[in-house]
């Protein structure tokens, strides 16, 4: 098989790798929110990315009466539970 090469620029190489670079970001965050959006039970890490918050506000909703799981040493949250907490919290 023959091996075409086609030179381009510095500077359009430069945007390709950009570009590709944006695209996987983006095909491993809808992944993820694919993952965690049709599932019940979420970890902490998948709770932030979910929620769009910092583990130390789901540390502080913890205090505050989040109620979690933990299993075999991993704490799990509930998507109906933390929607029922923030139900009770909010005005």
């Amino acid at each position: 098989m023959a091996n075409l090469q086609i030179p381009i620029s510095d500077t359009l190489q430069d945007e390709l790798k950009s570009m590709i670079r944006n695209a996987a970001a983006q095909a491993i965050e809808e992944a993820v929110q694919r993952e965690t959006t049709g599932r019940e039970w979420m970890n902490q890490k998948e709770a932030c990315e979910w929620l769009g918050i910092s583990f130390g506000t789901i540390s502080a909703w913890r205090k505050q009466g989040l109620r979690v799981a933990v299993v075999q040493g991993k704490t799990l949250l509930s998507k109906t539970e933390v929607n029922r907490f923030l139900e009770e919290h909010s005005f």
